[in-house]
């Protein structure tokens, strides 16, 4: 494997247990620069944009649809990107959207919900906010379209390439980082082993993310000295994050012996099999980001089984890769029982809150109880460490000297996320207490 390039120099810290949740919860807790609320005129949709802060003139972060979507999901999303920008870059601040919809509404309905909010948040996307694809909203055909369409700007991210002190100072203007985060994203990425959706192809958007995830374990199980190949991992989520992350296992020897998604009704399809998933069949049968669903011929896809079915079998490895807040205090017992060792969060947030709370300093101590106590038992790569694939795609792009080539964007994401591994583990042997230790290192103090 070839060695990534050091990461950022950044203070040394000398650090007691819980030193980094108490530094989480102080700064997930802290209230945003900025939120923006809408009220949608013809539908019942509501939607906010969060701004955690305007670091360098400029904050980024996906757009989000789902039925139940809150306020306090969208600051403390806002706070992840934060977070995941001191790790991927650009020196910005974090941003989210989040829209209470639901996707799987007729789609000319979603359509005019996310033109009428891109039309509503146009000033901060043209002037300083970058965003993207996320959970129920696809990155091209729906986020970048509708604001081309909409908005004028020829790419989601333009705000940042236009209010980034740092992208202002370099001599270039925003009009060829523009043009790279277009021709960039759409990249096309091919799989010799699996044809891909887009005139046989894949795009950078389509892969990176689950890329990044998987990056993680490897350069995790380098570091430690590990062999991953015959080692069993269990996967939340089948959309992009958790197809592709199951996609790069399988090319690392690693079996995917469980994985779900939502099936067409907003209920949970499994498919298990103990031996082995066949991955590649598993990806080129969904119907969108779903898993076929059950046949005679196919008797370990389920719709009954119930989520946790997907932890009836022994693994080393977990990949959260679907909704937020789903490993709770009984999950962990589950993943304990089951012989986890690494968790590699593909999804924001995955641990637990009860979101009918309706303060965000509750949510904090929610999420706190469980990584508490997860982080006792099982090694845990961070979201904004695992799951910065798209992230880092951006400000790479959007760096002067960039290249819009899918081969040097994803290794350009490799070496990202070795350097902040490298930098996790560094003078850190135990695999106990690692989330806290990554929390001193990477959460912001404000």
């Amino acid at each position: 494997m070839t060695a990534a390039p050091a990461a950022a120099a950044r203070p040394s810290r000398t650090t007691t247990p819980g030193d980094g949740f108490e530094r989480y919860q102080r700064f997930f807790s802290a209230p945003p620069a900025i939120v923006v609320e809408w009220h949608d005129d013809q539908t019942s949709a509501r939607g906010w944009l969060a701004i955690n802060s305007l670091r360098g003139g400029a904050a980024g972060g996906g757009t989000r649809m789902r039925a139940g979507g809150k306020r306090e999901e969208a600051v403390f999303l806002a706070k992840t990107m934060a977070t995941k920008f001191n790790v991927a870059g650009p020196a910005i601040g974090g941003g989210k959207s989040v829209i209470d919809f639901d996707p799987h509404c007729p789609a000319a309905v979603k359509e005019g919900v996310l033109r009428r909010w891109y039309k509503h948040v146009a000033p901060y996307l043209k002037h300083c906010y970058g965003t993207g694809g996320d959970v129920g909203v696809d990155e091209v055909s729906e986020a970048t379209k509708y604001i081309a369409e909409e908005v004028g700007n020829i790419h989601p991210q333009e705000g940042i390439a236009r209010g980034h002190s740092v992208y202002q100072a370099d001599g270039e203007g925003p009009a060829p980082k523009i043009d790279r985060l277009k021709h960039g994203v759409e990249a096309r990425v091919d799989l010799r082993d699996l044809p891909g959706i887009r005139a046989g192809a894949w795009m950078i958007a389509d892969v990176i993310t689950g890329l990044g995830v998987v990056r993680a374990i490897e350069r995790f199980a380098h570091v430690r000295g590990t062999p991953l190949k015959g080692q069993r991992a269990i996967i939340e989520g089948f959309g992009a994050v958790g197809a592709f992350a199951a996609y790069y296992l399988h090319h690392l020897g690693v079996k995917v012996i469980a994985t779900s998604s939502r099936n067409s009704q907003g209920g949970i399809r499994t498919a298990v099999d103990p031996k082995g998933l066949d991955v590649l069949s598993l990806i080129t049968s969904r119907d969108g980001t779903t898993i076929a669903p059950p046949s005679k011929d196919k008797p370990f896809i389920s719709d009954t089984a119930g989520p946790d079915a997907i932890f009836a079998h022994d693994a080393e490895i977990f990949i959260p890769a679907g909704a937020s807040h789903t490993i709770t205090l009984e999950r962990v017992e589950m993943l304990k029982k089951r012989g986890v060792k690494v968790v590699s969060c593909g999804a924001n947030n995955p641990f637990h809150a009860d979101q009918s709370k309706g303060d965000l300093v509750s949510w904090v101590g929610d999420m706190l109880k469980v990584q508490r106590v997860a982080d006792q038992h099982m090694a845990i790569i961070p979201d904004f460490i695992a799951n910065c694939g798209m992230a880092r795609a951006f400000a790479y792009l959007m760096n002067k000297g960039g290249k819009t080539d899918a081969n040097a964007i994803l290794d350009d994401c490799r070496k990202t996320i070795d350097a902040a591994v490298d930098e996790m583990l560094a003078g850190y042997p135990s695999n106990s207490g690692l989330l806290d230790h990554a929390y001193t290192i990477f959460v912001p103090e404000r």
